[in-house]
């Protein structure tokens, strides 16, 4: 893969009243079709999947970023898609890093399957058969009960692998008030044993018991329109819920939830991550081109100009954020990681 080009500054619009945070922005120039990223801190690395275009996909690489560096240091092709004869490649979208296991579990969206890679060379370690979820988005591992799982917006079902032996296991069945819910993100408390999940038609979060393996508690969103992102705090157990047709932030108590606050965001609130370090939470408004910067109270702290369209974030250790920005339509400012600091 081609080296990024040298960072360029970003900026970051402050809220109208005096925040407590203050935030950095840069922005690092990316290879095509960025998607996802996750940090692992045994590699110190960032690892970030690309795809290009629709059907068949042709392009796709597995890129492995130094944070240090700014820039990416490795590069992997997923292999063909053997169920197809016209090019398509087992294009990478969704993925997690599994530090104990010096893996990276991604999602293959397309052909409804997942892989393992090796962390140190981004080698292949298992492609999985076509099929084996259904439309996957996205995957996390829980490493203390070796068990990776994978949502599915084309079916109530969070799918489970065992990540030590890379074998599927019995899949978990959600079960809401009304329709079937559609999967879309998903977040781990291990310290509570509760994954969590947000339905795109329904708005609603499913916890899930990671002991049993069973649904446990559904809470519904009130006022969410196509909730697509979550995440958690495992400190206060508190669930941070991103939605894209209401352009918003719902946040709930996990442990009955209650709705704590909400807050308009901005259009296409697709994803959110919490960040323990700092205690705050980013959420990137894929419509809007921004990334608004929230503290655990509920109070807007920045909104950062990212450009096109923001989809994904991941933070690493030291609580920074790094936004993957996808090509956005009439906006150049695409293919893209911006990161971000946050500053008393």
């Amino acid at each position: 893969a081609p080296p990024p080009s040298a960072p360029a500054a970003s900026a970051a619009n402050p809220p109208a009243s005096a925040p407590a945070w203050s935030v950095t922005a840069q922005a690092i120039d990316m290879p095509p079709g960025i998607y996802q990223g996750a940090y692992s801190a045994r590699a110190q690395r960032l690892y970030i999947t690309s795809a290009i275009g629709r059907p068949p996909v042709k392009e796709s690489r597995l890129l492995a970023f130094d944070p240090t560096s700014l820039r990416v240091v490795a590069s992997a092709t997923p292999p063909l898609q053997a169920s197809r004869a016209d090019g398509q490649v087992q294009a990478v979208y969704g993925l997690t890093a599994e530090d104990d296991r010096n893996q990276i579990w991604t999602t293959n969206t397309r052909s409804g399957s997942v892989a393992v890679y090796r962390q140190s060379d981004l080698s292949l370690i298992k492609q999985f058969p076509d099929d084996a979820t259904p439309h996957a988005r996205d995957v996390l591992v829980d490493a203390a009960r070796h068990r990776a799982y994978v949502s599915s917006p084309a079916a109530n079902v969070i799918h489970v692998f065992d990540s030590a032996t890379l074998q599927p296991l019995p899949g978990i069945t959600l079960t809401g008030a009304g329709e079937a819910p559609k999967p879309m993100s998903l977040a781990l408390d291990a310290d509570h044993q509760r994954l969590y999940a947000v339905s795109l038609n329904t708005a609603e979060v499913f916890a899930i018991d990671t002991a049993t393996g069973r649904q446990a508690a559904r809470y519904p969103v009130p006022g969410a329109q196509g909730a697509s992102g979550i995440a958690i705090d495992s400190q206060t157990q508190r669930i941070y819920v991103a939605a894209q047709k209401s352009g918003d932030l719902t946040v709930l108590d996990a442990r009955d939830g209650r709705v704590l606050h909400h807050q308009a965001t901005g259009a296409g609130a697709l994803n959110v991550a919490f960040d323990p370090v700092h205690r705050l939470a980013y959420v990137a408004n894929r419509g809007a081109g921004t990334v608004t910067v929230m503290d655990e109270h509920g109070a807007i702290q920045a909104q950062v100009d990212t450009g096109s369209a923001p989809n994904h974030i991941a933070l690493d250790a030291q609580g920074t954020a790094w936004v993957t920005v996808k090509q956005g339509k009439n906006d150049p400012r695409g293919d893209r990681l911006v990161r971000i600091e946050a500053h008393r």
